[in-house]
């Protein structure tokens, strides 16, 4: 079973299913579209100057080290300071296992500890020579952060265009295990993370698929709202 969830839960309530929401061994697979609410950019977006989409791309990483760091030093000291949403906040209260595509911290600054960031995060500098990981604040060392084990330019603790992402291995057996699927903004276009989908729709499992308001949605699929009689309910599946 596959339900769309988008615009307000509230204007819902009349849309009943003969379906409730599993209150235990969920798995909730998050995208940018969860943290737009704390003030976070889009890929879409500029941040220092430079794209967020560019930021991800290895060219600038190669050729225009300077202006990727000072992208990324921006990165790293607003984004810890924004706060978790009700959706992050919500996911932790019931301790869902989060496997996310964001890099912002969010879901850990919310309270989650089952968590598998897919992309990295923004909390590391790695090196690849030495293989050496180290915190982002050597950034603020110089212009041109270096590995201080190997003198190896450092790059950034989050996942390139065309690198594999992390713990992929690890998702798969969480979703084999999902007694229902919370996908909450994310359009899952990229493999291998659309195949964590295709997993739980071979497995028949329920799936609600959160486009927008993320903020109300999930509060409200987990039983957290006021409303929490409408449209869905917590249960067993």
């Amino acid at each position: 079973m596959l339900y769309y969830c988008s615009g307000s839960p509230s204007a819902k309530r009349g849309d009943r299913h003969l379906w409730t929401w599993p209150n235990s061994h969920l798995v909730a697979i998050t995208g940018a579209g969860i943290s737009v609410e704390s003030g976070l950019p889009t890929v879409d977006d500029v941040v220092a100057g430079v794209s967020l989409r560019r930021l991800f791309q290895p060219r600038i990483w190669r050729e225009q080290p300077l202006e990727a760091f000072r992208a990324f030093r921006f990165l790293a000291r607003e984004w810890p300071q924004k706060r978790p949403n009700r959706a992050h906040l919500a996911l932790a209260r019931a301790e869902i296992p989060i496997i996310t595509q964001n890099i912002d911290g969010l879901h850990r600054a919310a309270g989650s500890t089952r968590i598998i960031e897919l992309h990295g995060n923004l909390r590391e500098l790695k090196c690849e020579a030495c293989e050496g990981i180290f915190g982002c604040e050597l950034a603020w060392r110089e212009d041109i952060p270096r590995c201080p084990t190997c003198g190896h330019i450092l790059r950034p603790g989050f996942v390139l265009e065309g690198e594999e992402v992390r713990h992929i291995a690890r998702a798969y057996d969480w979703v084999a295990e999902a007694k229902g699927l919370l996908v909450v903004g994310t359009e899952l276009e990229m493999i291998p993370v659309r195949q964590l989908y295709e997993v739980a729709k071979r497995r028949n499992v329920p799936i609600a698929w959160v486009r927008d308001h993320a903020e109300d949605w999930v509060p409200h699929l987990l039983g957290q709202d006021r409303d929490a009689d409408s449209l869905f309910c917590p249960g067993e599946v």
